[in-house]
């Protein structure tokens, strides 16, 4: 059961579009492969035959293009450090992103009377610095609220085919697809959902207890939710899986994001409708894991041995453990409470 429920949570993340998020944490070697998706749905109406039509209509076009953190000039590095403050200042969390890559699609399909402009940014870096406390090898507490982020800010990155581009904002790529319409939007009502950010991943913010909790005791099936945990590197045989996205009523609602607007381009009437879709989400930490929090804080407390026969969320830590938590939370405490003064 739990190999049939591992498949079926990780065949979600098989969407075409989809906000995502997918981390593989191995509390031993203090980091985490992460990937962050977003995406965006634009459609365009405009009556036939306007002056919109005549620029749009035909027109499929796409600017596509994957970077990576290890070329200094490109900008991915200045958004790593730009993206580490919001952590650190919107999350109080330590945890740094780096050596990332970033893989980016706009893309355009005009008719004679709609367009649709499709948006999808991948953002997939390492996550260092999220172990907080450990008792040698035994246990481990892990930082994460770093799931969840968002920033409204421009993130510009250099392109050798495309220039200069802002990947989180649907005007960035508009810019590209169709720049001599794109500048017209900016004093129309439809400028606000063309500058709303794509890199916003705060539905992950939900309480880590509305999220299902799968227990793997062997660690030999973490690799069939799609994203390949490497056992044998996080130096775990065991593996807890946490997964977000399917509505119910403990886990909440998690549905589609639409807007609507319209506004006058080059004295042409022109509706736009918006669509994000819900959020779908899967954390991995090599070990047995047990949430707890701190004040606005969630951490993990992660053991690499499971309690004598916990097989689901449904059991408890041995009383050994939550001495040796108690000694450790102490100081966490106290990290927190710094952090959130500052």
């Amino acid at each position: 059961m739990i190999l049939l429920a591992v498949v079926i949570f990780g065949g979600s993340f098989n969407q075409a579009f989809a906000i995502q998020f997918e981390a593989a944490i191995s509390p031993s070697l203090d980091q985490a492969k992460a990937s962050f998706k977003g995406d965006k749905i634009i459609t365009l109406r405009y009556p036939e035959n306007s002056a919109i039509s005549e620029l749009l209509n035909g027109r499929k076009e796409s600017v596509s293009f994957t970077i990576n953190s290890s070329d200094p000039n490109n900008g991915l590095t200045q958004i790593l450090s730009s993206l580490n403050n919001v952590l650190l200042q919107e999350k109080q969390s330590q945890v740094q992103f780096e050596n990332a890559t970033v893989a980016y699609r706009a893309s355009i399909n005009g008719g004679p009377a709609t367009s649709t402009i499709s948006y999808q940014v991948e953002l997939r870096p390492v996550a260092t610095n999220l172990v907080t406390s450990t008792n040698g090898t035994e246990s481990a507490i892990v930082d994460l609220d770093w799931r969840s982020f968002s920033t409204n800010e421009p993130l510009f990155v250099d392109t050798p085919e495309y220039g200069r581009i802002d990947i989180n904002h649907p005007i960035g790529g508009f810019e590209k697809l169709a720049p001599e319409l794109a500048p017209a939007i900016a004093n129309t009502p439809l400028a606000e959902t063309f500058n709303q950010p794509l890199l916003d991943f705060e539905e992950f913010g939900t309480a880590m207890g509305n999220w299902h909790f799968l227990f793997d005791a062997t660690g030999a099936q973490a690799g069939a939710s799609g994203f390949g945990f490497n056992v044998e590197e996080g130096g775990s045989e065991i593996i807890s899986i946490y997964s977000l996205g399917e509505s119910s009523f403990r886990e909440g609602t998690h549905t589609v994001k639409e807007t609507d607007a319209s506004g006058n381009i080059n004295n042409v009437n022109v509706n736009m409708h918006s669509l994000t879709a819900p959020p779908s989400g899967q954390l991995q930490i090599g070990g047995f894991s047990k949430i707890i929090k701190i004040g606005n804080s969630e951490f993990s407390l992660v053991t690499n041995d499971a309690p004598t026969g916990i097989e689901t969320s449904s059991g408890g830590f041995p009383i050994t453990v939550f001495l040796i938590f108690g000694v450790m939370m102490a100081g966490i405490a106290v990290l927190v409470l710094v952090k959130a003064r500052k």
